[in-house]
């Protein structure tokens, strides 16, 4: 995925829950004032209000009611929920409701500009982060509007994190290759820096393109459809992959226990080089993280046409409270050891779209005697 396309993503979402926003307060406008004229235009009273409250009750978001002062006068369950009102009467200073100073502030200082627009700052009750719209409705009544964007805003975090981890990845070998590259000049003549420059240019050149490899191979998997016929051979695919990993796994003298599951003939609804990707990144995964002189195993099991293929390490695992992130884009257990094992924090994520997109699904453990489990479910193809 390009830095390009990461801001686009950033910059859409804020747009669409601005015209969420405002949609949202249009609607409800229109149906207060459609209220009020099916009351021929008579003054506001108690009525009014609980009639409004009524509208509300039906909304998803958190929304209070406010009267011209700004103290709540109605509220709806989510707003009660997300503030804690349960205990509290009505009407009350909202002050009480959100006890943040600088929040208040910008809120007085929208009253005194009512009816313009004005944009106020997140909320942050409870660990939600909502963002905020006050509205004037009329006849002293006043609409705020909590949205909820806390997983938007989880996301927007982990864009910012993995852009400026990327530029930190980007910047630290170009910064290496352009100093051997200027070095050269001086020093060409010394056979000895000749072979540690071309030695430490390839390394760094080969960082830079596995990274740019990455970032291409997650927009491919956004963007492409499922091929509905696509179909491969499990051995044939294992076989391969265990093949182009064979030197690094002597390298560091780790036995790839694969049994009969490399003699396997089953076909399943799942493109080869798709396959090839999900296999190779969790391979490379453990071997990254395998100790020296141990062993990885590889296993296959059929049931109810589905092949669970099963691949376990002697490694460190994944600590259990980060179990259910290490998949999310851009998420990194350990930034330190992600970068001296040549990662950046993409594979698995890479390898839970390939195998959600081809109607598979991935699961992750940690052994009880160490290391990780991950099984990768996938449909078998049907024969003619």
């Amino acid at each position: 995925m390009s830095v390009t396309w990461l801001l686009l993503v950033v910059v859409a979402g804020v747009a669409m829950y601005a015209i969420r926003l405002r949609q949202q307060l249009q609607h409800y406008r229109v149906k207060y004032r459609a209220m009020k004229n099916s009351r021929d235009d008579q003054p506001a009273d108690a009525g009014d209000g609980e009639r409004l409250d009524a509208l509300l009750v039906s909304m998803n978001e958190a929304v209070f009611r406010l009267d011209a002062s700004g103290r709540v006068v109605g509220a709806n369950v989510r707003a009660r929920e997300a503030f804690a009102m349960q205990s509290i009467d009505l009407p009350v200073s909202l002050r009480q409701v959100y006890r943040d100073s600088d929040w208040q502030e910008a809120f007085q200082a929208a009253l005194q500009i009512l009816p313009q627009s004005v944009c106020l700052p997140d909320m942050s009750p409870a660990g939600a982060v909502l963002s905020p719209r006050l509205a004037v409705l009329g006849a002293g009544h006043m609409l705020l509007l909590c949205v909820d964007v806390s997983e938007q805003r989880r996301l927007e975090k982990q864009r910012r994190t993995f852009l400026s981890n990327l530029m930190h990845d980007l910047k630290t070998p170009l910064t290496s290759l352009l100093g051997y590259a200027r070095s050269l000049d001086r020093f060409g003549d010394d056979v000895d820096f000749r072979t540690e420059a071309a030695a430490v240019i390839a390394d760094e050149a080969k960082h830079v393109n596995h990274l740019l490899d990455v970032l291409l191979t997650l927009d491919q998997v956004e963007f492409s459809a499922r091929d509905a016929n696509a179909s491969c051979c499990l051995g044939e695919v294992l076989q391969y992959v265990l093949e182009l990993i064979a030197p690094t796994c002597a390298e560091k003298d780790i036995v790839l226990n694969a049994g009969e599951a490399r003699q396997s003939e089953l076909l399943l609804a799942i493109a080869d080089d798709e396959l090839e990707r999900v296999l190779t990144n969790l391979l490379v995964n453990g071997l990254n993280y395998a100790p020296v002189d141990s062993q990885i195993q590889v296993s296959v099991s059929v049931s109810e046409a589905v092949c669970t293929i099963v691949i376990e390490d002697d490694g460190e695992g994944i600590p259990e409270h980060e179990l259910d992130r290490v998949t999310e884009r851009f998420y990194q257990v350990d930034k330190a050891r992600t970068r001296k094992n040549g990662g950046h924090g993409l594979g698995l994520a890479i390898v839970k779209e390939l195998v959600e997109k081809n109607m598979g699904e991935l699961r992750l453990a940690n052994r009880a005697e160490g290391g990780l489990r991950v099984e990768v479910c996938l449909p078998v193809r049907e024969t003619v």
